[in-house]
């Protein structure tokens, strides 16, 4: 049984369909001055060159017809992946375009040498004028939301993952817990590139790259996030090069933010423009905050970088800096925080020993 044509194999019929039409209207004026002047006779002429000029027209479209639906697929999957205000933004720019041009044009055509030629590149330059603007600055216009009231907040954001962000695992953890909504954007090349990671031959990359597999299986369960896998068509656009920069360049285009745990890609996101959600912020944010004068009890796990130095660790991994606690390597102290320092890295706090160093008491903050 055959299968019924697909879109682009319809869209090739319709346009070949469309070129013969046209040519046999040609064939068919051709005929009609030709009869006038005499070099034809009999009005069969008509219907013989009107159809001679359908079969030419069916021919000869072929290949054209068939570049021209691959255009036509190519700019539709890329309407496609605009935001849904993008969409109705340059659709309310070419309204108002084609509306001013209907406007203009009952006051050109008294002016002489107005013609339809001119009026055409009118309509032409001011829908590409309003249509851009419109899209450009869609997030000031009062658009309306489909089935929704014409507000910001109904807007559903879009996120771009990287692989680091993938591969981290904790993405999942937040959107499970609903800190993480809308849709997110993964590319096929960011979807190879982890592929790629779980079949190195590096065991411990290997286990990074299949956790990253598993992780983007639970994205697709959850219910607060609507994960998409972008095809190479969608992102065909995009310059070449490396992963990165395409990344950078996809965010933009659709006025997505980013996910990367990248410290790299994150500063060079954000200054091109690209808001950036990274895991390991929100961790230090939500890290709990110690004030000088607190006391924790931690277990000091080995020697610092400096003379006297002991370093001990929080439950939720932040680095406790003891001073003259090196020979207490191995032991629990109740230590005095002193000062904290927020770093690249994460959160470090810097104490000293307590008074009370030798008694035992619950921890406030253990060391796992």
């Amino acid at each position: 049984m055959s299968r019924p044509p697909g879109p682009s194999t319809a869209t090739t019929v319709l346009l070949r369909g469309a070129a013969s039409v046209f040519l046999a209207g040609v064939g068919l004026v051709l005929a009609e001055r030709w009869l006038a002047s005499g070099v034809l006779v009999g009005p069969a002429n008509r219907i013989y060159l009107a159809l001679l000029g359908f079969l030419v027209g069916w021919l000869v479209s072929a290949w054209p017809a068939r570049g021209a639906a691959r255009a036509i697929r190519g700019v539709a999957r890329r309407i496609a992946a605009w935001p849904p205000d993008a969409v109705l933004a340059g659709t309310a720019g070419a309204t108002l375009a084609l509306l001013l041009t209907v406007l203009l044009d009952d006051v050109l055509e008294r002016i002489p040498g107005m013609n339809w030629g001119i009026s055409l590149a009118l309509a032409t330059g001011l829908s590409a004028t309003f249509v851009a603007f419109f899209v450009a600055n869609r997030r000031l216009l009062p658009l309306p939301r489909a089935g929704a009231p014409a507000t910001a907040d109904d807007v559903r954001p879009i996120r771009v993952l990287d692989a680091s962000a993938i591969i981290d695992g904790r993405i999942a953890d937040v959107a499970d817990a609903n800190f993480l909504q809308g849709r997110a954007w993964v590319p096929a090349f960011v979807l190879r590139e982890v592929q790629g990671i779980a079949d190195d031959d590096d065991a411990t990359r290997r286990r990074r790259g299949r956790r990253g597999l598993a992780m983007l299986e639970r994205l697709g369960e959850l219910r607060s996030l609507e994960l998409e896998v972008l095809d190479d068509a969608a992102t065909a656009d995009l310059p070449d090069g490396p992963v990165d920069d395409r990344l950078v360049a996809l965010a933009r285009r659709a006025g997505a933010d980013l996910v990367t745990t990248d410290a790299n890609l994150h500063q060079v996101a954000q200054l091109q423009g690209v808001r950036v959600l990274n895991p390991n912020r929100l961790a230090d944010a939500v890290k709990a905050a110690h004030l000088p004068g607190e006391t924790l009890h931690v277990e000091i796990v080995r020697p610092g970088k400096e003379p006297g130095q002991g370093l001990a660790y929080l439950d939720d991994g932040t680095m406790v800096v003891v001073e003259d606690a090196a020979a207490h390597v191995g032991s629990a102290l109740h230590v005095a925080v002193t000062s904290t320092l927020q770093t690249q890295v994460g959160r470090m706090v810097f104490a000293k020993p307590a008074r009370e160093a030798t008694e035992a008491s619950p921890p406030a903050g253990r060391a796992s």
